[in-house]
């Protein structure tokens, strides 16, 4: 898999900076025309309703409330070889042309809820991150096999929008619903007949930075790791969302940013559960081996609520260069406008974002985490008792340092790595420290 051009760009030089879920085989489908709603329907009568259970957990189209540890959305083999897939993360004005891709991924997740009424659905819009079809430019050019992992899938929901009203054949209203998709690859260890675990890799935004992570798996399974990898967080993660925060309305608006935030945080949790279970039903003599997940920058801010979701598949944590308050880290980060992805704006009657002022900021900072469920400083206590590690870079301002501490506190005080350096230099240093970290792995859950 190769990484666009811009993006590409940026890891270079930021690397130089100094400082009830089922496998679906999608049948095709026929494409409507450019101007016709996007509607399905399937013949389909079972859907897996979960009514009535009281859940942090954020509900999905088909399943009204999710309790940990529920099988959620469905998942699809990937038809395209992984080395043609390229990245692409929509700008704040675009909204992704629906596509036969699309239409064949919303069937197969209609198929596998049993959802029989007709339906309008929307795919990723502005701020999303996606992978597309890229083949080679020179024709007859075959990918390599020896790069493909053994397992290539997409894990999808959708999202309830509310109703449409409509004035066609199909009804007077139609339930609208919002298409994510996550992508993922596993790969056995080198030697097979040695596969001693399985390593969970949730990556940073936009599924950088891709060399490091790259080598991190080439290693891992040199050493007899299977590897399944996130190649990137789910795509409506990094959704343009902008919020006008008027005076008076504070608190209304916290509340709206933590459920945006515990929803996009869950759908990770979503994907890595119903994912580690795929694999474990295709690979069963890997089911009884231990699993270590590993979080990098935005991976790792998301960790402790993936293992919160399904705490008896995981084994162990490990987070590199992670905080906690998703706010906070959106509000101070000097990675915001490059991610994009939220503003809150002070004075909604200027055509540009008007920042908050500090009072104003560090007031909704508070608020939200009050009103979040899932945000990793209310969810790591979780993970009490398993293993953990944390690598910490003292000068971070990406995922500023303190949003470190306050993590690694939230955490109990695991062991933590301290490294005297920013964000971009711990991951430029992060290859020498892998094979202290696959120690660590091994010390901790290999042997005795």
């Amino acid at each position: 898999m190769r990484y666009g051009a811009n993006i590409r760009t940026l890891l270079i030089l930021s690397i130089m900076l100094p400082a009830g879920c089922r496998s679906v085989y999608p049948r095709t489908l026929v494409s409507q025309p450019e101007s016709a709603p996007a509607v399905a329907s399937t013949s389909s009568t079972t859907a897996p309703q979960t009514q009535g259970r009281d859940s942090i957990w954020p509900a999905r189209w088909g399943f009204a409330s999710i309790a940990p540890g529920d099988r959620v959305g469905v998942i699809v083999d990937l038809e395209t070889p992984v080395q043609q897939l390229a990245p692409a993360h929509l700008s704040r004005f675009h909204q992704l042309r629906i596509d036969e891709t699309e239409y064949t991924d919303m069937h197969a997740l209609a198929s596998s809820l049993g959802q029989i009424d007709p339906y309008k659905f929307q795919a990723e819009g502005p701020g999303c991150f996606i992978f597309v079809d890229n083949p080679p430019s020179d024709e007859g050019k075959e990918p390599d096999e020896d790069k493909e992992p053994d397992l290539a899938f997409k894990f999808i929901t959708a999202q309830e929008a509310g109703t449409i009203k409509t004035g066609g054949a199909v009804g007077d209203e139609l339930k609208q619903v919002l298409l994510e998709r996550t992508w993922m690859t596993y790969r056995s260890a080198k030697d097979e007949s040695e596969t001693i675990g399985t390593v969970v890799m949730m990556p940073g935004m936009f599924g950088t930075p891709e060399p490091v992570i790259d080598g991190l798996e080439r290693y891992f399974n040199s050493k007899g790791w299977a590897v399944l990898r996130m190649l990137s967080h789910p795509s409506r993660f990094t959704q343009r969302q902008q919020f006008a925060v008027e005076e008076g309305r504070e608190t209304q608006v916290a509340k709206q940013v933590a459920e945006m935030f515990d929803t996009r945080t869950a759908e990770a949790a979503y994907a890595a559960s119903a994912s580690l279970r795929h694999v474990h039903e295709r690979f069963s003599d890997h089911a009884d081996k231990p699993v270590v997940l590993l979080g990098m920058s935005g991976g790792a801010m998301i960790l402790p609520t993936v293992y919160s979701f399904d705490p008896d598949l995981y084994d162990a944590g490990v987070m590199i260069a992670g905080g906690g308050n998703f706010l906070e880290i959106n509000t101070r980060s000097n990675y915001k406008k490059w991610i994009d992805a939220v503003d809150l704006d002070a004075d909604p009657s200027d055509t540009e974002v008007q920042p908050l002022d500090d009072d104003q900021a560090r007031e909704m900072i508070d608020l939200y985490l009050v009103n979040s469920r899932l945000d990793s400083l209310k969810t790591a206590e979780s993970m009490y008792g398993i293993p953990m590690l944390m690598l910490h870079g003292s000068s971070d301002k990406a995922v500023p340092s303190s949003t470190g501490d306050a993590l690694y506190e939230a955490l109990g005080k695991p062991e933590r790595w301290v490294y005297p350096v920013g964000h971009e230099l711990i991951f430029a240093g992060l290859p020498m420290q892998t094979p202290k970290i696959e120690r660590w792995m091994r010390e901790q859950l290999i042997e005795e």
